[in-house]
């Protein structure tokens, strides 16, 4: 349970290796590159993207799928080659694309027009005479069976009608008009509803004839798109087999080059160098052995390590989880330690303190370890292990989804509440309490005793870290070092001896040696830590004055905001006295109904989700702001493996 041992690595070989040294990196999950390695130039472009999104491109026009794949085989390497074989690859699909576009419409096209001359096989005059015609103009298509009884109304009409064939929805024919009476007529036909058919200039000869010759051309057509089709289908099935190696080396590549840039290059070779976890030193030399470079590793020592070096924290499958909170505060520096267990085991004391119930606490575990199993979020394995501590404190409460009658509490327990009524008799406390609220004054005293003691094991913490970085007079006289301990904990002593003992424990020795001398050496810290570690100091005054004045505000302030401890143990029997009443179970005599037990049920699940999660926050802040402040820094740098996106589908 400490923070991971980091070794710090040095590759290099030639420069047609470096892929394959980077991929090694990658592959191997725990390659950071070191912070000395910056990119050469951030203004050269990616040579493989454009290529590689052209390729997406077709994949997509082809209907294809992108998926990775081993491109071992693959002899493309360079920008140039890949580009080549993308153009070609390219130019191909539009060739083909192009040609069975242009076969198939003029196939429709043929296929259309055959159709209308089908429907005009009376007509016995070739097509060119009849449109070639000097004062007459002639119009070709369809007319509405509907629309043909009218053109009896048009008793003047300048035009005349000629039907060739009926299919009970349209007529075929052709109608005939002078030149100058064209637009005019063209006018009423449109009205009409008349649909204009305009053949190309190729049809020539009569109806019969040209229907012949259409029936050749399209069979001729069709045989063509069919060789076209097949080329393509061949096409598409080669692309299939070749392009996703190609694709996935050329993203390799593409990813690769980003990386490169934190190479140094030279002469044919290259050089870079990261960390990586001792632990996994085996693994990575292995695999940058195989790629054909050379590799070195210094391990280094967490004490006096630069703070450049990355943390990663290692704990245990109990207090892992609780590594989140370390992370979202900030990790701690390389030399200095993991709170991460420190961290877990007062969260889980103080959540389960302020959130006992026996039902409640099992049924958030149980909940966290379903969501443990269906999600990836960090929160659920952290409730399997709140609602356990939950469940332990609420069998000191005797709560059992609110019942008390179940389990028998703690202020029922006459042998045990006995012995707390003989330490607190000064503060009179009842000695027969009927329900938690009666023993408030017990529960919000226990709370203060778990703020101090949680504040003493912080600066004894602080302590610690100090003289571990040689920090003597930071460890001796400052507020949260030796000195500070001191005085917070004759002030605590002294209070609670005279308080609930009875006894006068601030005697004039008892004072001027664990209050008043601890406290002038605080003020005198500056000075005295010159003296110790050898190093000029300024003194001030008024800055001594200040810090001391700030450190006894500190720890009034932080005591007291451990009473909220205490506070939420009151508000869970309150709100779980509000679902009793609502539910009608207050009184033990009243009858239990099908609404008594829904009321029940959702009383229970409101409560779980409102102060269960404000119970979290609220130890979420005396972790933040009471403990972590007065030992830890959290400016520690993150771990970040360096990685490939490889997956092609995510282009």
């Amino acid at each position: 349970m400490a923070i991971e041992k980091m070794s710090l690595w040095s590759v290099d070989g030639t420069e047609d290796k470096l892929d394959k040294a980077l991929a090694a990196c990658c592959e191997s999950g725990s390659f950071q590159f070191s912070s000395g390695a910056k990119q050469r130039s951030v203004n050269e472009q990616d040579p493989y993207r454009e290529t590689l999104s052209k390729l997406m491109d077709l994949v997509s026009n082809l209907k294809l799928s992108a998926k990775n794949c081993p491109f071992d085989e693959v002899t493309l390497e360079t920008p140039e080659e890949f580009t080549k074989y993308s153009d070609e690859l390219v130019g191909r699909y539009g060739e083909l694309s192009e040609a069975l576009a242009d076969i198939s419409g003029k196939l429709d096209e043929h296929k259309r027009t055959d159709e209308y001359v089908k429907h005009l096989m009376g007509l016995d005059v070739s097509f060119k005479e009849l449109f070639s015609m000097k004062y007459v103009k002639t119009r070709i298509g369809r007319l509405p069976a509907d629309s043909e009884k009218k053109l009896g109304y048009y008793t003047k009409k300048c035009f005349v009608f000629q039907p060739f064939e009926r299919n009970g929805e349209f007529v075929y024919g052709v109608y005939l008009v002078p030149n100058d009476l064209a637009e005019f007529s063209d006018e009423i036909m449109d009205a009409l509803g008349f649909e204009r058919a305009r053949l190309p200039d190729y049809i020539e000869d009569n109806a019969e004839d040209a229907d012949k010759k259409l029936g050749e051309l399209i069979a001729a057509e069709e045989a063509q798109k069919k060789k076209l089709e097949e080329e393509f289908s061949y096409f598409i099935d080669n692309t299939k087999k070749e392009l996703p190696p190609i694709m996935s080396k050329l993203k390799f590549k593409s990813e690769c080059f980003e990386l490169r840039q934190k190479a140094i290059i030279s002469a044919g070779r290259f050089s870079f160098s990261g960390y990586a976890p001792t632990a996994e030193s085996k693994r990575l030399s292995e695999l940058l052995k195989e790629a054909g470079v050379s590799c070195d590793e210094i391990p280094i020592e967490h004490k006096n390590a630069s703070d450049e070096v990355p943390v990663k924290l290692k704990n245990n499958i109990i207090t892992r989880p609780f590594e989140m909170f370390i992370k979202m505060y900030g990790l701690p520096c390389y030399s200095g330690f993991d709170p991460t267990p420190y961290v877990a085991v007062t969260y889980m004391l103080m959540f389960g303190i302020m959130f006992g119930d026996v039902g409640q606490g099992l049924l958030i575990s149980l909940l966290g370890l379903i969501l443990t199993r269906v999600t990836k979020n960090p929160l659920p394995p952290i409730m399997t292990r709140l609602g356990i501590f939950s469940a332990l404190f609420g069998c000191v409460y005797g709560s059992v989804f609110g019942i008390e009658t179940i389990i028998t509490p703690i202020y029922h327990r006459e042998n045990i509440w006995h012995g707390v009524c003989k330490l607190l008799g000064g503060l009179g406390i009842p000695e027969h309490p009927e329900n938690i609220f009666q023993a408030a004054m017990v529960v919000l005293i226990f709370a203060l005793i778990v703020g101090a003691i949680l504040i003493l094991i912080s600066i004894i913490l602080n302590t610690a870290k100090n003289f571990g970085k040689k920090k003597i007079g930071e460890a001796l006289f400052s507020v949260n070092g030796v000195c500070g301990a001191v005085v917070y904990a004759a002030l605590l002593g002294g209070a609670g001896g005279t308080l609930l003992g009875g006894l006068d424990m601030f005697s004039v020795p008892y004072v001027i040696c664990l209050i008043i001398l601890p406290a002038v050496l605080i003020f005198l810290k500056a000075p005295l830590t010159s003296l110790i570690e050898h190093r000029k100091t300024e003194f001030s005054i008024a800055e001594a004055f200040i810090d001391i004045l700030e450190g006894a505000i500190t720890f009034l302030s932080n005591t007291m905001s451990y009473l909220r401890i205490g506070g939420f143990v009151l508000s869970h029997a309150g709100f779980m006295l509000v679902v009793s009443q609502l539910a009608g179970t207050a009184d033990p005599n009243a009858p239990v109904t099908v609404g008594t037990v829904i009321t029940y049920i959702i009383g229970n699940l409101l409560v779980m989700g409102i102060e269960g999660l404000l119970s979290g926050i609220q130890v979420l802040r005396l972790e933040f702001y009471e403990v972590f402040s007065r030992f830890y820094d959290g400016n520690g740098k993150v771990f970040e493996p360096v990685s490939l996106d490889v997956n092609l589908e995510q282009i």
